[in-house]
């Protein structure tokens, strides 16, 4: 293992080690395994029945099993403990794109490491769903190291040159077959159509985060000379003045009018949005975010 490897494997198990994410609908710690479910139903299993005693809350009648049997019955729950976390993530084109020595399909993997490795270490469940404009491949969720290595073993090969992304399949997807509510993370640049009537159906359900990753020259900055810039999603190539300040205006306005259409779109479904720039120490910025609103959150339920 080179010394390059080594230092990334180290950082990754750090941040991994401190990572927390804060469901707003499950009360979860990803990594001390401790949970508090404030909702019956996807929170709480059916355990059994057994005959009411005086001072059970009669809200826990069982009236169906009482008027059968003629004599007052409990319904039973125990906790379910157990996090559903699914990663989506974006396969297409866009995935290819960078300046800087990292790529965003590189930052895709360091985060779906990370993802893993945290569900891994706390024994909870971890799926992919990967994704260009159709579902191409979903690994369902399950609790095992290896099937982190597996996603990010498929996720080498899932990459296609000149794929354009589309949103709304996968959503329709993981809506229709995915029962249990899960922590859904969409990792992807979202240059895609609009898909908020597909998310819409989809947080009725489950709880979804947008780590919506970019690299800083998609928003004017870091760009110094020309480029010879080919769009990896339709192969087209385009010269870039790096140093003309309306170039620069531009790729900003773009951006800046993706970040707020995605951070409304957020707040809307009750869902969240953070950006994560190729440039900047994402590992860290995903662990100091969910550190930070897991205090305040941890007992919200929508």
């Amino acid at each position: 293992m080179s010394l390059e490897n080594m230092k990334f494997r180290e950082a990754l198990l750090t941040a991994a080690d401190q990572l927390e994410l804060s469901s707003l609908r499950r009360v979860s710690a990803l990594l001390s395994g401790h949970y508090q479910s404030p909702y019956q139903g996807s929170g709480m299993q059916f355990k059994e029945f057994r005959p009411y005693q005086f001072g059970d809350d009669v809200r826990h009648m069982s009236w169906q099993v009482t008027a059968k049997t003629g004599h007052p019955t409990l319904k039973i729950y125990e906790e379910d403990r157990e996090l559903n976390i699914i990663l989506m993530v974006d396969t297409s084109g866009s995935s290819l794109f960078g300046i800087s020595q990292t790529r965003k399909i590189e930052m895709y993997q360091e985060l779906v490491a990370l993802f893993g490795l945290a569900a891994s270490k706390n024994n909870d469940n971890f799926g992919t769903l990967f994704f260009n404009d159709q579902p191409t491949q979903f690994l369902p969720p399950r609790r095992s190291r290896s099937h982190v290595l597996l996603a990010l073993s498929k996720l080498q090969s899932q990459v296609l040159d000149g794929k354009k992304s589309d949103l709304r399949p996968s959503l329709q997807y993981l809506a229709r077959f995915v029962k249990t509510p899960s922590l859904i993370f969409i990792i992807s640049d979202f240059i895609t159509p609009s898909f908020q009537n597909e998310l819409t159906a989809l947080t009725k359900k489950h709880e979804v985060i947008f780590l919506h990753c970019f690299d800083d020259a998609e928003r004017g900055s870091c760009l110094k000379g020309v480029y010879e810039v080919r769009d990896p999603e339709t192969g087209e190539l385009h010269l870039l003045d790096g140093s003309s300040s309306r170039l620069k205006a531009d790729l900003l306005k773009n951006f800046s009018e993706l970040s707020i259409k995605l951070e409304r779109l957020a707040h809307n479904t009750k869902s969240e949005y953070l950006p994560l720039s190729v440039q900047d120490d994402y590992l860290q910025r995903v662990v100091r975010h969910f550190k930070s609103r897991g205090a305040f959150q941890r007992h919200s339920v929508r």
